[in-house]
């Protein structure tokens, strides 16, 4: 079985028990919403590896040429669909009676106070637009050029044969996402008295940025050397710089989401959000890493 299929096989097993461990009566009511997360990042994960096992395992048997994946579109479908229930979030941000209609369902759930100093809602009894403004045109832009790049990497990778680099890419900035949650739960606000942001994400800790990004390197390096044909200072340099720009991204949803008065953009994830609260930190990064692999290959 070739490396990439090994790391779904097994990806998949070590979420499904997780999952399995974490729906046990005694642990779903202790740790409900670790439980949601679990939960979440399953169905996630199954979309995008059912996409990409059937994409990469079907050969077209009638085609005269070698390696020919009939069923690749499955992945470019997969990246399409989240770019669509992306732009939908923005732009329910930007209907003043969409955003309060979304601000009532967060508050219900528990996910947001019932009053935010930086909420700009008004009455849901209007359809009026918000004037849009930089922030919104960068980080609209950024998530289209995000779709954009991971629909033109995955054809690179296609194309070269280099199919681990997608998996290594996408957990590059998901550990990232690990790591800074660890490392400031443990150091946060122990070295440095101020965090990273404090005026747009006041939980975010220097000491989390630096060790988790470091953290989330090291892992990533070791993935990165099983799954793709680079050596590792070249995975360990890409692996870095998916961490660091995984860091700006998503400093860059939570200024987004702070002009709007949301803390989430929707609630289609349990435990994590919308669908922009989950790739925040591929927006910068991924682009990056297509130009460069696009320009190096």
């Amino acid at each position: 079985m070739a490396t990439d299929l090994q790391f779904v096989t097994g990806l998949m097993m070590v979420v499904s028990v997780t999952w399995g461990m974490l729906a046990l009566p005694r642990l779903r009511q202790r740790l409900p919403k670790i439980y949601l997360i679990a939960r979440s990042w399953w169905l996630m994960l199954a979309a995008l590896c059912l996409c990409y096992v059937i994409a990469k395992v079907t050969d077209n048997s009638q085609s005269s040429q070698p390696h020919t994946y009939p069923y690749q579109w499955l992945l470019i479908a997969f990246f399409i669909l989240i770019g669509l229930r992306g732009c939908y979030e923005i732009k329910r941000l930007w209907c003043l009676r969409n955003k309060a209609v979304l601000i009532e369902k967060l508050q219900a759930r528990g996910l947001q106070p019932k009053i935010l100093p930086f909420s700009q809602t008004s009455s849901h009894s209007t359809q009026a637009y918000t004037r849009l403004n930089l922030l919104d045109l960068i980080f609209s832009s950024a998530f289209i050029t995000l779709i954009v790049s991971l629909i033109a990497l995955q054809q690179l990778i296609w194309q070269r044969e280099q199919y681990g680099v997608l998996f290594f890419v996408l957990f590059a900035s998901q550990f990232n996402d690990i790591a800074q949650y660890l490392c400031g739960r443990l150091l946060g606000h122990k070295l440095f008295k101020r965090g990273l942001a404090p005026t747009i994400s006041p939980n975010k800790s220097i000491e989390g940025a630096l060790f988790g990004s470091m953290l989330a390197a090291i892992l990533a390096t070791l993935l990165g050397i099983w799954l793709t044909p680079f050596n590792w200072w070249i995975c360990l340099l890409a692996a870095y710089g998916l961490a660091v720009s995984g860091i700006a991204g998503d400093l860059l949803e939570s200024a987004f989401k702070r002009q709007h008065g949301v803390k989430d953009t929707g609630t289609m994830l349990a435990g994590h959000g919308g669908v922009l609260d989950r790739v925040d930190s591929l927006l910068i990064g991924v682009p990056l890493f297509t130009l460069f692999y696009w320009l190096l290959g």
